[in-house]
């Protein structure tokens, strides 16, 4: 009987305990939710993995990053960005390739807008949660280098801008993003929450 009670009680605080963080999710995860719908990202896949290819990959970074500011300036919203980026691609892809052929390689460069999905990404300064995003792919060459990745709406990853995560989404949900030391655990559900929805949608 006693045993009985003890399972009982143990089992009740379990429950509780994952209440409480299901509970608490639910504020995070709207948070997640907002970044998703409001922050387009970037991808440069390098030809390889030389040390030629990775210099080149941050050389044609800078190139598209330096074209989208141009772009995005007077920009107040995701909608727009993301209407500049898709109508404007050729542009951000024509910085891209002419760098390319400056620095002396002969590698093609490819541009697309596509949902990616991105694991949980530590930054200098803000966190950005797994999931799928808006994002602006630029391929080079065979593509088989290591990834180059940061967000092109807002412009925070341009050198020398005073852009803001707040500049695309609420106070609160910016406030996760640069305080994400305090949501390490949520930051890690996410994670995990995401992945498994993407091999779902995977295997449908």
């Amino acid at each position: 009987m006693i045993k009985t009670k003890k399972a009982i009680i143990n089992f009740s605080l379990v429950c509780g305990l994952i209440s409480a963080i299901m509970f608490s999710m639910v504020g995070f995860s709207t948070s997640c939710e907002e970044m998703y719908k409001n922050i387009i990202r970037i991808r440069i896949i390098a030809n390889s993995d030389t040390p030629e290819d990775q210099s080149l990959k941050l050389e044609i970074r800078d190139a598209v990053l330096e074209k989208s500011k141009e772009l995005y300036s007077g920009t107040k919203c995701y909608d727009d960005a993301l209407y500049v980026t898709e109508q404007n691609l050729d542009a951000l892809l024509e910085a891209a390739q002419k760098t390319v052929y400056d620095k002396g390689f002969d590698y093609s460069v490819t541009a697309e807008v596509r949902e990616e999905f991105f694991e949980t990404r530590e930054y200098d300064s803000f966190t950005l949660p797994a999931g799928s995003y808006k994002t602006a792919v630029f391929t080079v060459g065979e593509a088989e280098g290591k990834n180059w990745w940061c967000v092109i709406y807002p412009e925070v990853c341009v050198g020398a801008c005073s852009a803001r995560l707040n500049d695309a989404v609420s106070d609160k949900t910016a406030y996760v993003a640069y305080k994400s030391d305090k949501y390490v655990v949520k930051f890690k559900t996410v994670e995990i929450f995401e992945k498994v929805k993407k091999y779902f949608d995977f295997a449908k």
